[in-house]
């Protein structure tokens, strides 16, 4: 389970916001996951538990993402997590982020 399954990030050019998403284990074995990449990295990037994780029952991980624009613009991608969990083999974490001047 994932939640939540869309991120906003807003900050001015050549700053960095981070947003979080949580992948929950709710069965009774390991889950298997891989968390992939954004296509667009950067201004979006993985700051922890990106790739192959394996989650105990009961338990979560927490994905730290980091947006990191180098001029204004809004930028979009996802982060695709696939797992061995046969209800969710393929969750989608949309990623939102919008770049403005900093007003003076």
């Amino acid at each position: 389970m994932v939640t939540p399954r869309t991120l906003h990030f807003h900050a001015a050019p050549n700053s960095t916001a981070t947003a979080s998403f949580t992948i929950r284990n709710t069965g009774s074995g390991d889950l298997h996951v891989n968390v992939g990449a954004p296509k667009h990295d950067p201004p979006f990037s993985i700051l922890s538990n990106g790739g192959a994780l394996t989650i105990p029952p009961n338990l979560s991980k927490i994905v730290i993402v980091q947006y990191a624009p180098a001029a204004k613009g809004t930028t979009n991608d996802q982060i695709s997590i696939t797992s061995d969990d046969r209800k969710h083999k393929k969750e989608t974490v949309k990623l939102k982020g919008q770049s403005k001047a900093p007003k003076h």
